[in-house]
Parts: structure tokens; C-alpha cells; sequence
């Protein structure tokens, strides 16, 4: 059995590596290397209401999520980064995961939570939808990528 911990920038190679092996669709149509990741993340830990956590098992980091302890509205956060490296996946990783962040949030005072995702990803909506979070909204060219099929946002949330 794994546990999760917090993760610093001493993870930030490992943390990229687990990105690009998460198997993320739009990561190969944006040609995303990992130094794009280590870059991303070490600007991300200088930012001081986010949080990231990773599950850890025999030594090794398999997953990790990162949670904005922001997001407009009364109390409000966000699950803003899941991923789960592709060989560890299906193995309830991610759903430990998301319910250590779903509990850190409750903890700290938070009533709901939201999570963005591409509309594309119907595993990781599906994913989501399991695990109690309903659709808030679609925002077509959300993201901006110059191949529309992959443009739309789409927005869950779920209440603490």
C-alpha cells in the first residue's frame, strides 16, 4: 500500500517524467517535452496557494495532483493537476489521489471543488463523473490550441 506525501521541487524531474507517461492526448499534439514540464512545475511551486501532493509506493512516485487553493466563488478550490504515470494506472491511484485533496480541502475550510478538463478526454471525464463530480459547464476554445478538435474546456465540481 502507497501513502501520500508532499511533494517539493526535489520532485520536479520525477513529476515531469509521470506527466509525459500519463499519456495526456494533447501532450504529443503540442509536442510537450520534459523540460516544458520541469519548467511549468518549478513556476508552479513558487506560487503559494497551490499544493502538491503525490502517491508514493515501494519508493517510487506514481502519481501526483495539485490543488489551487483558489477558484472564484465563497470557499471554493481546485483540482488542478492529476496525473498518474500510464504503467500504474487503473490501479485506484488516482481516486486515492483526488480524495486526499477533496479531504485536505474540506480540512481547510473549502465547500466545493472544481476541475477542468479537455473535452476530448472522455476516460478522465468518465473518471471524474465516478467519483461524484457533476458538469458545470463547456468553454469552446478554452484552450486555445490551433486544432479545434481539442479546444473545448469542460468544467466539474463536486460539493465537500
Amino acid at each position: 500500500m502507497g501513502k501520500i506525501i508532499q511533494l517539493d521541487k526535489r520532485h520536479l524531474v520525477k513529476m515531469a517524467e509521470i506527466s509525459l507517461d500519463s499519456d495526456h492526448e494533447n501532450d504529443k499534439i503540442l509536442k510537450v517535452k520534459l523540460l516544458d514540464y520541469v519548467k511549468e512545475f518549478k513556476r508552479r511551486f513558487k506560487i503559494k496557494h497551490e499544493k502538491f501532493f503525490g502517491y508514493k509506493e515501494a519508493g517510487v512516485l506514481k502519481g501526483f495532483a495539485n490543488i489551487k487553493l483558489f477558484f472564484p466563488g465563497h470557499k471554493h478550490c481546485e483540482l488542478y493537476w492529476l496525473a498518474v504515470d500510464k504503467e500504474y494506472q487503473g490501479n485506484g491511484i488516482g481516486t486515492n489521489l483526488v480524495s486526499f485533496v477533496e479531504k485536505y480541502a474540506k480540512e481547510k475550510g473549502f465547500r466545493k471543488i472544481f476541475a477542468y478538463t479537455n473535452k476530448t478526454m472522455k476516460r478522465t471525464r468518465k473518471f471524474y463523473e465516478k467519483l461524484g463530480y457533476s458538469l458545470v459547464n463547456e468553454f469552446p476554445g478554452y484552450y486555445g490550441y490551433s486544432n479545434n478538435k481539442y479546444t473545448t474546456a469542460v468544467l466539474y465540481s463536486k460539493v465537500l
